[in-house]
């Protein structure tokens, strides 16, 4: 049985593997493409891409697991299956249920690393990739102003700086026109200035010394007139970053602990705790879903025709878009109360491992490895 074991390991964790490997690629170059405007600036470095990648690695390993793992069983139970070795083991008098043991064993062992990924350093990944972001566009914006050269990147602001210092040594004699409020645009004049990030990198702003602000109001000919000698004007891509970085919900930056004391800290202030402990509850739910899939793969794998290969991998593909509708649509329920939350957040797990249940004691039960 140990051989046994170490064979069926060997089918599901090589193409395993590969699967994830393919999908965490895959992964990367659609999010990279979505932010190539960030990410592609005159600024960024190798450094900065490698941070990239090492803060997104554990959001997309959680995201490429389950389906990787649905694959790896397809290939590899189905191929002992074409090649006629799931007959030669039924001969030897090994049944479904002992092949069903390396597929539930990994599923386990994946779940568990799920468990700590999205415990751990997942929130603490898409902390780091909100303020790499934020600084990420903090010196683009630096390095793309240019001396004696009006910049206009940024929405309904236009910047001047007569000298530019190298290396994001800041600006002299600025000049910032901002027509944000059109009713009442503002024209800043400074004889310092240079580009920050507030707390945290959420939002970019320029830092300003020495100067004025001239507002004029367009409903009248009113005018005036504000000396200053530091001012900060905040960009406002607090908005844009989120639609730059459109990873998952801020929920997903919590760890468990966090998520249930902001639970508890909603309901002291008689909010709504459902969002953060149907996040909480859905996050498990998704790292129980590799068990759920080895229960419900390796009877499809291991009892379909060798003619049915390409049904197999609709078939599987099918299965995980399913899974990932019933989950969203379960989450929904539990948001607004018409499920509990522990039940919203396994309910799809369940309903797949019945399904799979049925499925090995229908294969089970009629003798037949094809």
């Amino acid at each position: 049985m140990k051989l046994l074991a170490r064979y069926l390991l060997k089918e599901l964790l090589v193409p395993l593997g590969v699967w994830v490997a393919f999908m965490f690629l895959l992964l990367f170059v659609m999010q990279f493409l979505r932010g190539t405007d960030v990410l592609l600036g005159s600024a960024v470095t190798l450094s900065d891409l490698g941070r990239l990648i090492a803060y997104l690695a554990p959001h997309f390993l959680v995201m490429a697991l389950p389906i990787a793992f649905l694959l790896a069983i397809l290939l590899g139970l189905g191929r002992l299956g074409e090649d006629r070795e799931l007959t030669s083991l039924q001969s030897l008098g090994i049944s479904p249920l002992q092949l069903l043991a390396a597929p539930l064993g990994v599923g386990l062992a994946l779940s568990g690393l799920m468990v700590l990924l999205t415990s751990t350093v997942e929130p603490w990944g898409l902390t780091g990739v909100k303020e790499l972001v934020g600084e990420v566009i903090q010196k683009n914006v630096a390095g793309d102003v240019k001396s004696g050269v009006f910049y206009e990147d940024l929405s309904d602001l236009t910047l001047y700086a007569q000298k530019v210092a190298p290396n994001g040594g800041g600006w002299t004699n600025v000049l910032l026109h901002d027509d944000r409020d059109p009713s009442s645009p503002l024209l800043v004049l400074a004889h310092r200035g240079r580009v920050g990030t507030s707390e945290r990198g959420e939002a970019l702003t320029i830092e300003l010394q020495q100067g004025e602000v001239h507002r004029a109001n367009r409903a009248s000919v009113d005018a005036s007139t504000v000396s200053f000698e530091k001012a900060q004007i905040n960009v406002g891509l607090g908005g844009s970053l989120s639609r730059r970085n459109r990873f998952r919900s801020p929920k997903e930056e919590l760890t468990p602990v966090e998520l249930l004391a902001a639970a508890k800290d909603a309901e002291e202030r008689q909010d709504n705790p459902r969002p953060f402990l149907m996040a909480l509850h859905s996050r498990l739910g998704n790292a129980v879903a590799p068990v759920a899939f080895a229960l419900l793969a390796t009877p499809l794998a291991i009892g379909r025709r060798q003619s049915g290969r390409a049904w197999g991998y609709l078939l599987t593909l099918g299965g995980y878009v399913l899974y990932y509708l019933l989950s969203r649509a379960f989450e929904q329920m539990g948001q607004k109360g018409q499920l509990p939350v522990l039940v919203a957040g396994q309910l799809a797990n369940v309903l797949f491992m019945v399904v799979g249940a049925v499925a090995l004691y229908r294969v089970a039960r009629s003798g037949t490895v094809r």
